[in-house]
């Protein structure tokens, strides 16, 4: 089976139709797109917030390590993008929307807890998640875990981004479009030269582009039809790292193919744009309000003091993989994070562990060749004491 093969299966291509929900002012159906790959029968799941350009696809290249570790991965496509509609609410009300998203899925699909999982630009969504949804955590054990996570230009001092805030909204917002040109036709031009763009590309998360007419051969929702055919029970090598390159150039196609608006968005929510307004990171109607990130481990030892008071005592624990290489946040980003959890964690409420991954960089972090999600996965599929699906 080739790697094109490998991705058309339904795991990476479900869908969910959300009904109006006028508590919202939501007047019309809401459609959202997810891949749920790894081990299918496992009580064991992630939930997983892609980066910037990550969708549902982006991670496929852990399905097998997955499934070694007894994990079921879902990641979801976030507003307005993939197959995800969006409620035009714009930046504001992207993450109200996805609160609204995650846990309707999760009641789909029947998986009543999940560890989070998080990579880049996801950190925002995922916090979310664990403030306004705590008991969709694990029962005893709840588990964060942070891929090369998100940190404000204010803190990081990356050039790059500091321009970048400097840039009118509306510019900003015109970054998908952008992207999907410079896919589609300055990539082909330039692939023959050399590596010309390459930063470019990296950046785009795309290292090379196969032709449109690869694309064309595939569908977006094959619906039972890969089971009948097989494709289901299909594998990839995905130790092999020619075989993840492959993997990666098709990933590529499928999303440039796809609805990325909800990108140019989450570039302004990122960089907190317009700068006339406050671009909040948490909806207004969540019980615990937050700014920065530095805000986020003073509310957890809030939330867990309170289970306690409850009766319910839960093992909390945040691991975090920062990029020995990182062009997002620098070091400088890596540090301010990891002091804004080592002063919360000395009250005892939760575990707190960090580690910089030797050769890992910022967008590529994820990729098993790297080896952080191997220990991440390992230390996952410990939970429930081994009990889960393969």
């Amino acid at each position: 089976m080739g790697a094109l093969e490998f991705l058309c299966s339904t795991r990476f291509h479900k869908s969910l139709t959300l009904p109006p929900n006028p508590s919202t002012n939501r007047l019309t159906p809401l459609r959202v797109t997810y891949s749920d790959f790894g081990a299918a029968e496992s009580s064991n799941v992630v939930l997983f917030c892609g980066g910037l350009f990550g969708t549902r696809l982006t991670y496929a290249v852990l399905d097998r390590l997955a499934k070694e570790k007894g994990v079921r991965i879902v990641c979801p496509d976030r507003p307005g993008i993939g197959g995800t509609g969006d409620d035009g609410g714009g930046v504001r009300a992207r993450v109200a929307l996805w609160l609204e998203i995650v846990p309707s899925l999760l009641t789909h699909l029947s998986i009543p807890y999940v560890s989070l999982g998080s990579h880049s630009a996801g950190t925002i969504y995922a916090f979310n998640i664990l403030l306004s949804y705590p008991h969709l955590l694990h029962p005893t054990t709840p588990s964060i875990t942070f891929f090369a996570p998100w940190v404000h230009q204010s803190h990081t001092k990356v050039a790059k981004l500091q321009a970048a805030a400097l840039l009118p909204a509306s510019l900003i917002g015109g970054l998908s479009p952008l992207a999907k040109f410079v896919n589609g036709n300055v990539m082909p031009v330039v692939a023959s030269s050399g590596g010309l763009l390459k930063g470019m590309r990296t950046s785009l998360s795309n290292p090379s582009t196969p032709t449109s007419s690869e694309l064309s051969s595939t569908s977006a929702d094959r619906g039972s039809d890969d089971a009948s055919a097989g494709l289901e029970t299909l594998d990839l090598n995905l130790d092999d790292a020619k075989v993840v390159a492959e993997l990666r150039n098709h990933i590529a196609t499928f999303v440039f193919a796809e609805e990325l608006a909800g990108v140019s968005e989450d570039a302004q929510l990122l960089l907190r744009k317009p700068a006339s307004e406050i671009t909040a990171w948490c909806p207004a109607s969540s019980a615990r309000q937050w700014t920065d990130i530095d805000d986020i481990p003073a509310l957890l030892s809030q939330l867990v003091d309170e289970e306690k008071a409850l009766g319910r005592e839960r093992k909390w624990c945040v691991d975090v993989f920062h990029a020995e290489s990182d062009h997002m946040t620098g070091d400088r980003g890596r540090s301010w994070f990891d002091e804004c959890w080592k002063k919360e964690e000395t009250k005892g409420r939760f575990a707190y562990r960090s580690k910089v991954v030797v050769g890992g960089d910022h967008d590529f972090l994820v990729d098993p060749g790297v080896g952080a999600s191997r220990v991440w996965l390992e230390r996952l599929g410990e939970i429930d004491g081994g009990e889960r699906g393969t």
